[in-house]
Parts: structure tokens; sequence; C-alpha cells
């Protein structure tokens, strides 16, 4: 379980969710990303507000981080709460939905994206030796 202490001074615990569901977030931010246009030559800061927009207004995101979210602990002082549609609904608790939501997207497809970036190194290394 990995703990973050959050922006309004309350702590999340996360629990990385099963397999399935993980994997559901990760095929759902790349299939809202296969159609965007992500600037990469631009600064860091261009990218990361391009994969934002797509990842914060992606009603299908949201879902799979819905479910994701339920594995998690809240504590804001109140000992240690499941994730709900209430959790966010106090305007001091709305300053940690953003580094909630990113926290438990980053928990759950760093593996996925790890492995992808393995299998892409290793393919881009055998590209000199195919014949021509």
């Amino acid at each position: 379980m990995k703990e973050i202490n959050l922006p309004s001074g309350a702590t999340l615990k996360i629990t990385a969710a099963p397999f399935s569901d993980s994997k559901a977030l990760y095929q759902a931010i790349l299939e809202e990303l296969k159609s965007t246009e992500i600037p990469f030559k631009e600064e860091v800061a261009t990218v990361f507000k391009t994969i934002s927009f797509v990842a914060f207004s992606s009603r299908k995101i949201e879902a799979c981080v819905d479910v994701c979210l339920k594995r998690c602990l809240y504590n804001c002082g109140k000992g240690d709460l499941k994730i709900d549609s209430q959790t966010f609904e106090s305007k001091e608790n709305r300053v940690d939905y953003i580094p909630v939501y990113t926290a438990v997207i980053e928990e759950n497809i760093m593996p996925f994206l790890s492995g992808l970036f393995v299998e892409f190194q290793r393919f881009m290394q055998k590209l000199p030796s195919i014949p021509q």
C-alpha cells in the first residue's frame, strides 16, 4: 500500500486495483490518446497540458479511475474513509481531487507503461539488424 500526503493535509492510501481494472484504465487512456495529437516537439508543459485535458475530460477514463478509487482510503482527520461520490463534496477536500486522481492513475498504469517501454527499446534495438 502506497501512502501520499495531500495538499489539504489529508493522506491517501492507494492499493493497486486488480489486473483487470488496471488494464481497463490503461486501455481507456490509450484509446482516448490515440486520436489526440501530442506535440512532443513542444515544451514539456504543453505536452502535460494536452494529456491532462484528455485524461480529465474523458468520462471513460473517469469511470475506470472511479473503479480504482474504491480500493483507496482517504484520511482527512476522520479516520480512513473509502472514497465515494461524497469524498470531494466539501471545498476543503476538493484541493485533493486532482492529486488523488493523478496518483491513482499513476499507481495503476505505470507497470504497463514500464513494460511497454522495455519492449519498445528491445524492438528498436532489432531494427538495424532487419534486412532491407
